[in-house]
């Protein structure tokens, strides 16, 4: 299984867990020239960007940890793009959703809300 797939059955496996809460996911795999988010899901007041990190039982570097600043820049970017394309009227939030896999098959999901905002990122937002 490729690590293609196994991030797939991740991503899968956190739709399932928002939508479970009461989110609508809106996008998968939003591209963009800034970069890339995994999930965008909302609910009545929220929008939430959902980075997935999909890792197997007992992993060196947590889910979490993984999420840099670098990455948490590239996400926030994108994020303000799919805001300029998208104008939002509800409260972006950025998650983190771990998902750990047993037998290459989600197990159990770790999931951050706000784990990061604007601020963790120095990101000066421009249209350009």
């Amino acid at each position: 299984m490729t690590k293609r797939d196994l991030g797939n059955r991740g991503e899968d496996a956190v739709c399932r867990y928002v939508e479970k809460y009461g989110y609508r996911v809106i996008a998968r795999n939003y591209s963009c020239p800034r970069g890339e988010i995994d999930i965008v899901a909302e609910n009545s007041d929220t929008i939430a960007f959902i980075e997935v990190k999909a890792r197997r039982e007992d992993p060196l570097v947590s889910g979490a940890d993984a999420v840099d600043y670098t990455k948490k820049r590239r996400i926030i970017k994108t994020a303000a793009w799919y805001s300029y394309r998208h104008p939002l009227d509800k409260q972006p939030r950025f998650d983190i959703a771990e998902v750990i896999l047993k037998n290459d098959t989600p197990s159990a999901i770790r999931y951050y809300r706000s784990a990061f905002d604007m601020s963790d990122s120095g990101v000066m937002l421009s249209f350009r």
